[in-house]
């Protein structure tokens, strides 16, 4: 089979925002491959008819399946757990959730605490007037159950109307806090968005205003990444009644409105902010939905520039004009390029869902689009009021599927929405899964990149993430679409603790499961004298301390590391890592080493439970002889 349409889009010309001439646009659909989708949605019964909003694709039991987490304003959140045979179970019961009718609109599902599961968060309000938010935190492991911690916890304690929100590390403290988007509910009083700081063990503590987020506005969602790639998060809100927000984390606890100077402030009928990679450069790119027609304001895509600022292709990417309001994006068939997803949610008709396919456009950073959505099956359910989106391979075959939460109007019987989830059917692409275990960073990894170079010359980008879109959680296990790259070569990991991985042709379709590794080192480098290697790596695991008078980066396909290390790297001490993913190693400077010359550090680490895995070759430090 032929990739779709091509034949009739190999060639045309348009006219290029962000691009000063009329120009020709190629678009390279080498890697992308035709992919289809049916709705299981009845069949595995999670058709969970109600008002739906955000949605979330996480592993709560850590049984190794996803489960689905579906708001339903003003009605009980529903929570279903995967069985074995891909069938589901509501669980609320047996799980004893908290029994809220709140108005919920979003739901982050993250490891706030660090212990190893995913607790719960909901942004509640949105247009239906100011609520308190829950918190549940996931205690299954021990007490077989969740526990509702909002009274406790300091981050649901103001009666305001959120539309959505995302967890983010925003100080590096290695533990994930929560910016909260808010909306003009009742009045005309508007309010500003919230940030509570992770104070650990699950309190919270609100310092919006000492942090610099004071602007006021009706907004609605909100996405967060390093548009700069500084170290440190940024976060990007779409107002709906006035200029966007870009909120540049200027790493010292505060933040300043950069959406001006970067360009992105378009103001007006945002519904919404998503920071995806789309031209797949290392520089998280912007899609924005705009909600009404008003002024023809078509959907926003803008291109990274790399030096703070964005420029529009909108008009290039074709995208199109109507009533944006679910969104979310993700690569559906496997050829390295994120999508678009676009619901139309309005509360008074129905419509038909949009799916954006990007391509990139030869000898070129801008990306273009195609509608596919009837193509693909992906809107097969016919008109309906589409929020929420959750993306993820949800039977482990290797294929993103995709949820999608529908309805309208809270308690408008003839708004009832009912949801799909839609079945990747699989195409030839090849794939790679990633799941990361941050030890220094928070556990969930978020603030992550992880580049693949594949052996055709491309690199793919991705970043883990938590209230995404219309406020959604995707899967954590990180998909490479490779489009018809036979394998990987080199994929290496940035942590936000700023230590990095790096492996060398790590098998396609297989999920790799890495735990942040690495180290540095404390102390003054004298001949003879003594320092503090630091480690950072899988619990139980055998830290082996190599030296060498010499550096290198020599890629060994077998051991799938980098050897780090020239000439004959010298064993100096070994140590286990303790339980909590450290342990600090003394190591003695030969006391024959010149002053003013170098010696380089490594550490292998083997996981002793899994003597089958792959080894890890941690980054090198240099020290200078003083």
């Amino acid at each position: 089979m032929k990739p779709f349409i091509k034949p009739l889009l190999t060639a045309c010309v348009v006219s290029t925002a962000g691009l000063s001439v009329m120009s020709a646009q190629v678009f390279n659909y080498d890697h992308s491959k035709p992919m289809f989708f049916n709705n299981i949605a009845t069949v595995v019964g999670v058709e969970s008819p109600g008002y739906g909003r955000g949605t979330a694709m996480v592993d709560l039991d850590n049984d190794g399946l996803l489960d689905l987490i579906v708001t339903t304003a003003g009605l009980e959140d529903r929570f279903y757990r995967q069985k074995p045979n891909h069938t589901f179970e509501l669980m609320n019961t047996m799980w004893t959730m908290p029994p809220h009718q709140d108005e919920s609109w979003g739901v982050i599902a993250a490891d706030f605490d660090n212990d190893g599961d995913k607790d719960i968060y909901f942004s509640n309000g949105g247009f239906s007037g100011a609520e308190v938010n829950v918190l549940i935190r996931n205690d299954l492991s021990t007490l077989g159950k969740f526990t509702d911690i909002s009274a406790s916890s300091g981050a649901c304690s103001l009666m305001v109307a959120n539309f959505g929100g995302s967890a983010l590390d925003y100080d590096n403290d290695g533990d994930l806090d929560l910016f909260l988007t808010s909306a003009l509910s009742t009045g005309s009083v508007l309010p500003p968005c919230e940030l509570y700081r992770n104070d650990g063990n699950m309190n919270f503590t609100s310092v919006g205003p000492l942090a610099g987020i004071i602007h006021q506005g009706d907004f609605r969602n909100c996405g967060v990444a390093d548009y700069d790639n500084d170290g440190y998060m940024d976060i990007m809100v779409g107002s709906f009644d006035s200029s966007n927000i870009l909120y540049h984390n200027n790493g010292d606890g505060t933040f300043s409105d950069q959406a001006l100077a970067a360009g992105v402030q378009d103001p007006y009928r945002s519904f919404g902010a998503t920071f995806e990679d789309f031209n797949n450069d290392g520089w998280p790119d912007l899609f924005i939905p705009k909600y009404e027609f008003q002024g023809g304001a078509t959907s926003k895509v803008y291109i990274n520039n790399q030096d703070g600022t964005f420029r529009d292709i909108s008009d290039f990417a074709n995208m199109s004009t109507q009533g944006d309001m679910g969104h979310n994006t993700g690569d559906v068939n496997a050829d390295g390029y994120p999508d678009i997803f676009i619901g139309t949610g309005h509360p008074y008709w129905t419509r038909k869902d949009l799916v954006h396919m990007m391509f990139p456009v030869l000898n070129s950073d801008s990306m273009s689009a195609h509608q596919a959505a009837g193509f693909m099956g992906l809107n097969s359910v016919g008109p309906s009021r589409s929020h929420g989106y959750a993306f993820g391979d949800i039977d482990n075959d290797g294929d993103v599927d995709v949820y999608n939460n529908n309805g309208g109007p809270s308690q408008i019987p003839n708004s009832w929405g009912y949801n799909a989830l839609y079945h990747s059917q699989g195409n030839t692409s090849n794939w790679m899964k990633m799941s990361l275990r941050g030890v220094v960073s928070n556990r969930d990894a978020i603030g992550a990149r992880v580049r693949v170079e594949t052996n055709n010359g491309r690199e793919i980008w991705r970043y883990p993430a938590a209230g995404k879109g219309f406020c959604n959680t995707d899967s954590p296990i990180l998909h490479f679409g490779l489009g018809n790259a036979v394998h990987t070569e080199l994929t290496e990991i940035y942590w936000p603790s700023t230590l990095v991985q790096s492996y060398v042709n790590l098998d396609v379709k297989e999920q790799h499961d890495f735990v942040e590794t690495g180290i540095i080192a404390v102390g003054a480098p004298v001949a003879g004298g003594q320092i503090t290697v630091r480690v950072a790596g899988v619990a139980g695991g055998l830290a082996d301390v190599f030296y060498s008078s010499t550096s290198a980066f020599i890629p060994d396909p077998v051991e799938h590391v980098v050897h780090r290390l020239g000439g004959t790297p010298i064993l100096g001490r070994s140590a286990i890592i303790g339980a909590f993913g450290g342990v600090n190693i003394p190591f003695t400077i030969p006391a024959s080493t010149p002053s003013g010359t170098s010696i380089f550090l490594q550490v292998r680490v083997t996981d002793l439970a899994n003597l089958n895995g792959i080894r890890v070759k941690t980054n090198a430090v240099e020290l200078t002889i003083l």
